[in-house]
């Protein structure tokens, strides 16, 4: 999939349309900053000026150098369905994809901020990492985890026998329960960027879209109703595909 430009969307729309249409989706690209730097030095931030699909080894980057405004794209997505004039495929392409990672690389990093704290999930960031994964089990691990269990283990069972089986038990409890809550979230992420991994074309079935994000929030995902509305419209179709 190349990358759309703001002229690649002027183009592609009525000529009587296309000034108004310039500024319209410039304010889109403005809608996306990436910071740049050099040798660990932020050189400057700037609106990107095109949008390629991303691949999976772009996502931390992402994560670390690029701002989306998902309210002043959603504004905009609002504007974009009532008015047609301006609707072309390369557009309705844009804002999916855009919008669906945007919801994606958003809930990532959020639920790493929970689990890691702000202060590490920042030094996390940088430099960036080419592998990306969606398993959070992997940022909620401490080092003095195992050596604190094990010690509580240790002191209660030289009070008692029966105290050590149950801080044992309690402690395996645990565990088990944030390994179930770590496979739920995983498998929410996991249907997120498999959904949006799909849209990697402007040939778009929307019939398909539709019913992909539909799995996808039945596995957890949240998004938003926007991309449910576009994906609706543009598949002719009454709007009964809004998850409950």
């Amino acid at each position: 999939m190349r990358a759309v430009a703001v002229e690649d969307l002027v183009n592609s729309v009525p000529r009587d349309q296309q000034a108004n249409a310039e500024h319209f989706f410039q304010r889109v690209f403005d809608s996306l900053m990436w910071t740049r730097v050099i040798d660990g030095k932020v050189q400057d931030v700037s609106a990107v000026k095109q949008w390629k699909h991303r691949e999976p080894a772009e996502v931390e980057s992402d994560l670390a150098y690029l701002e989306i405004n998902r309210n002043a794209l959603l504004s905009a997505l609002s504007h974009y369905l009532s008015n047609p004039r301006i609707a072309s495929k390369y557009a309705d392409w844009l804002f999916l994809n855009i919008l669906s990672y945007a919801e994606y690389i958003a809930t990532v990093s959020e639920t790493r901020k929970t689990l890691m704290g702000i202060e590490r999930y920042v030094e996390s960031l940088f430099p960036p990492k080419t592998v990306h994964t969606w398993d959070v089990s992997v940022y909620a691990k401490r080092s003095w985890h195992l050596p604190v269990a094990l010690a509580s283990i240790a002191v209660s069972c030289a009070i008692h026998a029966l105290a050590g089986v149950a801080v044992t038990a309690y402690i395996l409890f645990g565990a088990y329960r944030r390994k179930k809550a770590y496979e739920r979230v995983n498998a929410t992420f996991e249907s997120m960027f498999k959904a949006y991994l799909s849209f990697n074309t402007t040939d778009l079935s929307w019939a398909h879209v539709a019913n992909t994000l539909k799995r996808s929030s039945e596995a957890g995902a949240i998004w938003d109703a926007s991309l449910y509305a576009l994906a609706e419209q543009r598949a002719g179709v009454q709007p009964t595909l809004l998850p409950n």
